[in-house]
């Protein structure tokens, strides 16, 4: 079983090529998912960033706001790395998990894509990777997505600001795909990198 993270940017095209791969038959986790899914539940995890950040991060039914805990934490760097030291060994545990139950299958899957967006920020998440493939894409193109998406321009750019930059990734990854250009080339690119790099794999 191949597991290979897939990393980017904000708006670098993670969503377009995890759909592209999951197609071909890969299990694709989102560890974004795993974040959401421990900070949605009455979990240590949820305690700890209502701990660090305050009440205000909690919705009026007591969950937590993911929108306003996300501004909270990207206010700064001191904050981006307080939530990343509470959620990020948690989410570490949960894709373990979740790996092992796989590799016990019957048959298990050829590959497993771990969409890792802060992956330079955090290389504690390299520890179950095969290889990383890092998806490059201009700021601006980025930011264009991103606001395309629904987020403020001033929120993408904060965001941005709190993460690694592409020569960053490209440092950490064994594999590079550029998306500069039509949706089309970027969906036959990364099925391309499918064909050539994970299908000739021994399972």
């Amino acid at each position: 079983m191949y597991v290979l993270a897939l990393t980017g940017g904000l708006g670098s095209g993670k969503s377009t090529a995890a759909e592209v791969f999951a197609d071909a038959g890969a299990v694709v986790i989102d560890l974004d998912d795993v974040a959401k899914t421990l900070l949605d539940q009455a979990s240590a995890v949820r305690d700890r960033a209502v701990s660090a950040f305050g009440d205000s991060v909690l919705a009026e039914d007591g969950s937590i706001d993911r929108a306003t805990l996300a501004s909270a934490a990207f206010a700064s760097e001191e904050a981006t790395a307080r939530l990343n030291a509470i959620v990020h060994p948690a989410v570490l545990a949960a894709v373990a998990g979740a790996l092992d139950t796989l590799a016990l299958q019957g048959e298990p899957p050829r590959a497993v894509v771990l969409v890792i967006p802060l992956l330079a920020e955090s290389p504690l998440f390299l520890e179950p990777v095969d290889a990383v493939l890092a998806i490059s894409s201009s700021e601006e193109a980025r930011l264009e997505r991103a606001v395309a998406r629904g987020m403020s321009r001033e929120d993408a750019e904060n965001r941005m600001a709190r993460q690694a930059g592409d020569a960053e990734r490209r440092e950490i990854a064994d594999y590079v795909i550029e998306n500069d250009g039509s949706l089309d080339e970027f969906r036959e690119a990364v099925r391309a990198f499918w064909e050539t790099e994970i299908l000739p794999r021994d399972v």
